[in-house]
């Protein structure tokens, strides 16, 4: 009788071994429905640090004019996301970057020191959308601006001066 459970186990293990190497090769890009191998499966495609593939676009109206952006795959950005559409009154902050308070408080993520012009932070301390339209070298204190997405195209729009009253929506 027990070489025969022995012989069971040798053999579940075995199928076992077999179907994960099956399932391995059998990965495909969602976005091409091409094959990938197993390396390519876990590496994200032109991520940059600490941010992952945009998830979702949206529109940022001042008055009549108008940006659209996209919004990183994070915590942090899908919980934004959450709010749209969402209208805050921005104020300016050392001639680098707009911002304003949100209705409430995002998940926390893991924030950085730099920004890049054309980023949207969440600052975690003040519940603030912050919107960045010029680099000046500036450090951003501790504990740091959490990146939830960037401007494509109409950054100027957030930089004129005159109404600050924006809405946010899905694009």
């Amino acid at each position: 009788m027990r070489p025969i459970i022995t012989g069971l186990v040798v053999l579940t293990t075995a199928v076992t071994a077999v179907a994960g190497l099956c399932a391995c090769a059998s990965t495909s890009d969602p976005a091409t429905n091409s094959p990938m191998s197993a390396s390519s499966a876990t590496q994200p495609a032109r991520a940059q640090p600490g941010q992952k593939e945009p998830f979702m676009q949206i529109r940022l109206r001042i008055g009549a004019s108008e940006a659209t952006a996209r919004l990183y795959d994070n915590a942090t950005a899908r919980d934004f996301a959450s709010l749209l559409p969402v209208t805050i009154t921005l104020h300016d902050l050392g001639g680098r970057e707009k911002a304003g308070p949100l209705p409430r408080e995002l998940a926390d993520g893991q924030g950085q020191s730099s920004y890049r012009a054309g980023q949207l932070g969440y600052w975690a301390p003040s519940s603030d959308l912050a919107i960045y339209y010029r680099e000046d070298g500036f450090t951003i204190p501790d504990p740091g601006i959490v990146m939830i997405g960037e401007i494509d195209t109409g950054l100027d729009a957030i930089t004129d001066d005159g109404n600050d009253t924006l809405t946010i929506t899905a694009a």
